[in-house]
């Protein structure tokens, strides 16, 4: 009777044992975490080793923090050429930013998808496939929230550490460019084929006022994701001294210098930014496809740099 006892004892142990070695790995990297960003509460699975991204700026950060093993999918479409390496068939295509593939995404088995403003409508189908880390920014207090999405993300991948030296390099880089843009007024514009829209400084681009240090040159802008639709006569009216603009048709078409173009008219010409070769036309990559990453964010601060010096 004790021997089977024994025997049975030892059976329930070697199945304990078995299970643990079959399952504790998994249960491991199931582990969920808590986050808070601006897009609110967020519970997610810590250290994911097959993430779909679905936002450029994410996927920027992503590879700047050394977590790029973990990505198996990607919103392909018009892949900025600075993040090229990710144009390759070793990442599925996941669809493009506004219309993700949600069947070629569940076929990739994620453990993570990331998200952003972009995917906003469609975030319960793509909870449906798996987790999702949801990023969006708050207008009014725009470089927080970026810094606290980049946090989230250094969290999710156990990548703290380097997300927070980097904020420092980068916080650094903006105190000394505000020094540059001290006293200088600014206008950010979206060139979208023949249509403009400014943006203040409780827009997505408030940080070239409330970090970069420019003075906005017009404090009634409202906040709004598209600007406010705006004219030559406005631009000529505000006359600022820096005109900085984002050719979105540049951005998502194979149509070059449109922006160019559209403000070579004579009412622009005579504006002190005209005069004093102060229209920056930015990198509209950057500023419109990847706008929030952590390369791109450098590359931003030195496209500043160089339209002050």
């Amino acid at each position: 009777m004790i021997d089977k006892e024994n025997s049975m004892k030892k059976t329930l142990i070697t199945l304990a044992a078995g299970l643990v070695a079959a399952f504790g790995v998994v249960s491991a990297q199931a582990a969920d975490i808590g986050l808070e960003t601006f897009g609110g509460k967020q519970i997610v699975p810590e250290n994911p080793k097959r993430v779909v991204v679905l936002d450029f700026a994410a996927l920027d950060t992503i590879r700047e923090i050394g977590a790029k093993e973990t990505v198996v999918g990607i919103s392909k479409g018009r892949i900025p050429q600075y993040l090229a390496e990710f144009d390759t068939d070793k990442y599925a295509n996941a669809g493009t930013m506004p219309e993700p593939a949600f069947e070629k995404i569940n076929e990739m088995s994620p453990d993570l998808i990331i998200a952003s403003a972009r995917q906003k409508k469609v975030l319960a189908r793509l909870k449906e496939i798996a987790p999702v880390f949801y990023m969006e920014n708050d207008y009014e207090n725009y470089y927080p929230s970026f810094e606290q999405n980049l946090l989230a993300l250094g969290k999710i991948f156990n990548k703290e550490s380097a997300v927070k030296e980097k904020l420092a390099q980068l916080d650094n880089r903006m105190t000394a460019l505000a020094k540059l843009t001290a006293g200088k007024s600014a206008l950010v514009t979206i060139v979208n084929e023949s249509r403009i829209s400014a943006f203040g400084d409780k827009s997505r681009y408030a940080l070239v006022y409330q970090k970069f240090g420019f003075t906005p040159i017009d404090k009634n802008l409202s906040s709004s994701t598209h600007g406010n639709s705006v004219g030559f006569e406005y631009i000529a009216e505000k006359n600022p001294d820096y005109l900085l603009v984002v050719d979105r048709t540049a951005a998502i078409t194979d149509k070059a210098n449109n922006a160019q173009t559209v403000l070579d008219n004579a009412l622009i010409k005579p504006t002190k930014a005209a005069k004093n070769n102060h229209i920056v036309y930015l990198n509209a990559e950057n500023w419109y496809l990847a706008f929030g990453g952590l390369q791109s964010m450098d590359t931003m601060i030195s496209e500043i740099e160089s339209a002050v010096k």
